[in-house]
């Protein structure tokens, strides 16, 4: 879904993933895509999928989104702001890939790679996780992480338990 046509835009396109499992998860995932746009433009958005749990497999399903970000914050400070959105919803970070009101993730940074102790990207397990791939595939399937195009990287992935909810992110 195309959010905006203007003029050129002379700072970098970022992909932030978007999930929650707490609470009203559908209404948390669009509070926070318009948040995000405080921290630029929001250029895309994903349909929402519904997505098992990852790792720590006790727990309710997760909304998963994509918003495609046109920022000219730097990839630090652009994580600093979702950190400071994550705490606004309440997020803990108690359990690893556990519970989360809101998960916001920095999927891919214009074509950088970075890593640094504080971030990498793109995000290390985005080319291997099914609810990253399909709604970044929404929006974005040419872009590539680690050299090959999101579309590719999901036509070779096994079935993860994701499925269309047919709801719009915004």
């Amino acid at each position: 879904m195309e959010m905006s046509a203007g003029p050129p835009f002379w700072g970098t396109r970022a992909y932030i993933g978007i999930g929650s499992n707490m609470g009203d998860s559908a209404a948390s995932l669009r509070a926070a895509a318009l948040r995000l746009a405080d921290l630029g433009t929001i250029a895309a958005a994903s349909q929402v999928y519904e997505t098992d749990p990852v790792g720590y497999e006790d727990q309710p399903v997760f909304l998963n989104a994509v918003v495609a970000l046109d920022t000219t914050l730097a990839p630090e400070t652009l994580l600093a702001g979702l950190h400071a959105i994550e705490a606004e919803f309440k997020r803990e970070r108690s359990i690893r890939w556990g519970l989360r009101t809101l998960d916001l993730d920095l999927l891919v940074y214009g074509g950088s790679e970075i890593e640094t102790p504080a971030l990498t990207v793109p995000h290390p397990r985005a080319h291997e996780r099914e609810f990253v791939l399909r709604p970044l595939a929404d929006i974005a399937p040419d872009v590539q992480i680690r050299g090959v195009t999101v579309a590719r990287l999901l036509s070779e992935l096994p079935a993860q338990g994701v499925r269309a909810t047919g709801h719009s992110l915004m």
